[in-house]
Formats: C-alpha cells, structure tokens, sequence
C-alpha cells in the first residue's frame, strides 16, 4: 500500500468560506443620506442673487451683496462734541472726623496694668532678655503711654514721694563738699 500525506485541510464537514466579492454582493447597501452642507457654496459671493418679488424691493432695483452702504464717511476726524455739563462742586456724603471711643484715662491705665502680653514682656525684661522686633515695639509703647497716663493721673509724685523715704536716695543727693568745705558755687 502507498502511503498518503496528510493535509491539513479538513474536507466539507464546516461551513464554507465566502470569498470577498461574494460576500459584498449578499450585504445589504446602507441608506444614502443628503451631506449637510457646512455654509454656502464655494463661488456664492459671485454669485447672482434671485431677488423677491416684494413691491419694495422693486422700486430700488437689483441689489447687489457685494456693495456696501452708501453713507459718506468723512475723511478727517472731528473732534467729537460732548455737551457741557456743570459739574456739582457740592460734596454728596458729609465727611466727618473719627471719633476715637471715649476711655477715660483711668480705665485705659488699668487695661495697660491688666495686658497680659505686656505683662509676659516685663517679666523677660526683668529677667535680662533683650526684646527685638514687635515685641520691643509693642513694650516701648504701652510703657510710654502708662507713663503718660501716670502724669495725667497725678500718680507720678507719689512715685517721686517713695524715693524721698529712701534715705540712701537722700545720701545719694546731698552735696557733701558743700556742707563740710563750705564751697558755695
């Protein structure tokens, strides 16, 4: 017996393959449908233009898109002609100066001797740290404004009346040379 290659072919058992054109004749052809068009046709500025037949578009003939208006247009400018209007020299609103709340100057004492910032940069300055920046700004102020307050007050004198009972202050002061040598200047 002769012996017989094998294929690879697998005979008539599955379905047949279509060729190509076979295939495009069976389909069914899509629906044609109109192109929107994007504008006017190329060429319509040229073009000429069906008029209406209105009674008023009669009587001026013909018009042609391509002209434009007829106004004259002047050739060199004129300064355009505002009409001159009065100005209200009155002011509307009424200005008034600022009224800085009213503190009296005992109650802003005890706010400055009740600030607790002002009271926590004390406590650095008497324990020999240097203040910089805002901070120094802000003691600077308050200090200068309770001193302020303080001459205002009359509370100064009884600071100057403390130091009179010192009498190291009052050994301090006194001019020895003047009493012992009996110098006068």
């Amino acid at each position: 017996m002769t012996r017989q290659k094998k294929s690879r072919s697998t005979g008539n058992n599955g379905q047949r393959h279509m060729p190509a054109a076979e295939a495009r004749k069976l389909r069914q052809p899509k629906e044609e449908t109109k192109k929107k068009g994007a504008g006017k046709k190329s060429g319509s500025r040229n073009a000429i233009v069906e008029q209406n037949t209105a009674p008023h578009a009669q009587h001026n003939g013909p018009k042609d898109p391509r002209t434009g208006s007829k106004k004259p247009i002047a050739l060199v400018a004129e300064p355009a002609v505002t009409p001159q209007i009065k100005p209200d020299l009155q002011p509307k609103a009424k200005l008034s100066k600022v009224v800085v709340p009213g503190l009296t100057a005992a109650e802003e004492l005890a706010m400055i001797e009740n600030d607790t910032q002002l009271q926590q940069l004390l406590e650095r300055v008497e324990n020999n740290e240097v203040l910089t920046g805002k901070d120094a700004k802000y003691f600077n102020a308050k200090t200068a404004r309770l001193e302020q307050l303080l001459e205002q007050l009359g509370l100064t004198e009884q600071a100057d009346a403390a130091e009179d009972d010192d009498p190291l202050a009052q050994f301090e002061r006194i001019d020895w040379r003047k009493s012992i040598l009996g110098e006068e200047d």
